[in-house]
């Protein structure tokens, strides 16, 4: 369950921006601070509704230690109070020069492009061809640089190696603090620096690929899957977010703690999943399993969109345009979405849950065995968005008659993991990728895994 409504009320009046607009303008001196302060401001006049959010509470303006102190911002609450709590000064004469200390570079951001906000970490995409353990293999990262006694105190280091990273002058970025952490007593110890990126709302997701190396990731990526798409997350990442809990949590203004949003994907035609990166996703059809309303999936059951048509034949356009190859219908171009979804309230449908009575389902089911045998799976009336925010249906695997190639065998149908949800708003599209179709199976297979984007 999300909290109720936000009792904090929001100043919208008119005369109060403009006082906020010219002292802009005023002594340069506070220039730096007014922006921060900017910002602040309009992330609560983009996110915030004056009848409040039927979803969950508003979250108010970020705080920063510039506001500490001011008169003018009394009001200010902290939505993510793990930052406030970090130690701003490092003393570097408790670092043991003769072990191997690493510097953790921590660039978060709280975004707000959907109706809740929720945290995003800066991770490194690595490939390590040395390694043992990870040779060949690609994994996820904090970007991070060894200490070395210097001229430059750990923060110049920081800040220097941060700036070649982002290579962007207009992007806001603030240090937070640092967090020492050491894994084991057999270990060294690890300094994280914290770096609070204001965020700035893109127009469209970025088309992200293998060769891009910074990623935004979301908690759930980090501790629920501890994968981005396919790529693992470094083990030593995952542990970290798991000693210190209070990283991975947001509050509203009464202090109650919102909820993280999960990882998903939607797949298809790579054509077709640029046009919904740049304009939105598109409800699912009337004879959906859960009625007509917005769709996510995993990232493995995605494949099965993002490859392969939805009746496993060929495809062409109306002007000749030839989709597919093969005669199991295998796009030539596939695609993902990746996004973020609050599920709110959800209702989770079972196999051994009461059989759909739907007329829509009913006649589906006359010409589908697989939605005969797992009419339990499907509310095509949608009856559940009247008491829930989400439908969610799990993996789950039914015999049925089959015919290939003239031949009526027994086969496999698959019920992939899907989550329904009635509200756009509770959503937001991080990126998008194009999927590698060339070296997969011309045949959608489930026990495949090897897929890759490009």
């Amino acid at each position: 369950m999300l909290p109720g409504k936000s009792s904090r009320k929001i100043d919208t009046d008119p005369k109060k921006k403009n006082i906020n607009k010219n002292k802009r303008h005023g002594n340069s001196d506070n220039y730096n601070n007014d922006t921060i302060n900017e910002i602040s401001l309009q992330y609560s006049l983009d996110k915030l509704d004056v009848d409040a959010y039927e979803f969950g509470n508003a979250p108010s303006y970020l705080s920063s230690d510039d506001d500490k102190g001011n008169d003018d911002h009394d009001d200010v609450c902290d939505i993510y109070p793990f930052a406030s709590t970090l130690e701003k000064d490092i003393d570097e004469s408790e670092i043991d020069v003769g072990e191997e200390t690493v510097i953790h570079i921590c660039v978060y951001q709280i975004n707000t492009s959907c109706e809740l906000p929720f945290l995003e970490f800066l991770m490194k995409n690595n490939y390590d061809k040395e390694s043992n353990e990870k040779k060949n293999k690609r994994y996820f990262s904090f970007p991070s640089i060894k200490y070395a006694p210097s001229k430059l105190s750990i923060q110049q280091q920081a800040k220097q190696h941060l700036s070649k990273l982002l290579d962007d002058e207009t992007e806001v970025i603030k240090y937070r603090g640092h967090l020492k952490d050491r894994p084991s007593s057999s270990e060294a110890v690890n300094v994280y620096l914290f770096y609070h990126k204001y965020f700035r709302k893109l127009k469209s997701p970025h088309k992200l690929s293998i060769a891009d190396d910074l990623w935004w990731t979301v908690i759930s990526e980090i501790v629920n899957f501890k994968k981005v798409l396919y790529i693992d997350i470094d083990k030593g990442v995952y542990d970290f977010f798991v000693r210190n809990s209070g990283i991975m949590r947001l509050y509203d203004c009464n202090g109650e703690l919102l909820e993280t949003p999960l990882i998903c994907y939607y797949g298809d035609q790579y054509q077709k999943i640029t046009y919904l990166a740049f304009f939105g996703l598109l409800k699912a059809p009337l004879k959906s399993s859960f009625g007509p309303f917005y769709v996510g999936t995993n990232f493995l059951s995605s494949m099965k969109y993002s490859c392969y048509t939805y009746d496993n034949a060929p495809f062409e356009l109306y002007n000749g345009t030839v989709l597919t190859t093969g005669k199991y219908g295998k796009y030539l171009e596939g695609g993902v979405l990746r996004s973020i979804l609050f599920v709110g309230k959800m209702k989770v449908f079972l196999k051994t849950g009461v059989p759909d009575d739907s007329q829509i389902s009913q006649e589906v089911a006359k010409t589908d065995e697989s939605v005969r045998k797992l009419l339990s799976l499907r509310d095509s009336n949608g009856n559940w968005t009247e008491k829930y925010d989400t439908a969610y249906s799990g993996l789950y695997f039914v015999a049925i008659d089959s015919v290939d190639d003239s031949h009526e065998k027994k086969g496999i149908a698959v019920n992939t993991v899907e989550w329904f949800f009635k509200n756009y708003n509770h959503s937001s599209i991080l990126s998008y990728h194009a999927i590698d179709t060339s070296a997969i199976p011309d045949k959608y297979d489930v026990d495949y895994n090897a897929y890759k984007i490009l």
